[in-house]
């Protein structure tokens, strides 16, 4: 199995959660934001829009560090763009090998994960 690096900290601490899931299966998950999710008007909000789904997350430092990848073709998008600010106008053949280089350094690092949407 991977070694998970947690670079964003969002794969970690959910093996509380997944033993909670398994012992009450039955229970219906109940998700609140924090005041810096929120306006700020209350320390937390309950969450009305709550959505789940299997997925994919990169844990690791992607070429936007404030950003979080969930699509391997946004990441692709700004690597990308940063390699065009490098290189410049080049064959379209010499972009896409080296495109696709940078992007293979990133092919083990996404995580299967199951993601929460919240919002209100």
């Amino acid at each position: 199995m991977k070694e998970l690096k947690y670079h964003n900290n969002l794969v970690n601490k959910t093996d509380k959660l997944r033993e909670m899931i398994l012992e009450h299966p039955d229970l219906p998950l109940v998700v609140f934001a924090g005041e810096e999710a929120n306006s700020g008007d209350y320390s937390w909000m309950g969450c009305t829009d709550v959505y789940f789904e299997v997925g994919k997350v990169l844990d690791a430092a992607g070429p936007n560090d404030e950003k979080i990848y969930l699509e391997e073709d946004e990441l692709e998008d700004d690597v990308g763009d940063l390699l065009y600010d490098e290189v410049g106008d080049i064959p379209d053949a010499e972009y896409e090998a080296m495109l696709k280089e940078r992007m293979s350094k990133y092919d083990e690092d996404w995580v299967d994960c199951i993601i929460i949407y919240a919002t209100n």
